[in-house]
């Protein structure tokens, strides 16, 4: 996929949690912060040079660091964090997608996990993600 389609999906995954979050529908919420999660990365991926438009991340990679090791072993900055804070989402989100109604901390935990990783990628590309 194009960068700019990546900024594009970012944009509507960063709308749906919050209105998630407005509306306490965890499914939204957990299912937005991970897809906007993956989004996050492919475009500091992108724009590293790291990956090309016809790689696409999933999810289920973020799910253990072996899986993420195996598909992404190459080394970039911050790697580490952005591992723990995206297999953190991805240990929330089917639960959360899925799952019986979960306590509102969960939530939080989440939406906090994701705007961290969105801050750790900001800062290392020097520029805001969210303007479109």
């Amino acid at each position: 996929m194009k960068l700019e389609n990546h900024m594009k999906k970012l944009k509507e995954h960063i709308d749906g949690l919050e209105w998630g979050i407005r509306q306490d529908n965890h499914s939204a919420v957990g299912f937005h912060a991970s897809q906007g999660a993956i989004e996050l990365v492919s475009i500091y991926l992108h724009n590293m040079s790291l990956i090309t438009g016809d790689v696409q991340l999933k999810h289920t990679w973020f799910r253990s660091k072996r899986a993420m090791e195996e598909r992404l072993g190459f080394s970039f900055p911050c790697k580490k964090e952005i591992f723990d804070l995206i297999s953190g989402i991805e240990g929330l989100r089917n639960p959360l997608c899925y799952g019986a109604p979960k306590p509102d901390e969960s939530i939080i935990i989440i939406a906090e996990k994701f705007r961290r990783l969105k801050a750790v990628i900001e800062k290392e590309l020097g520029e805001k993600l969210d303007q479109t």
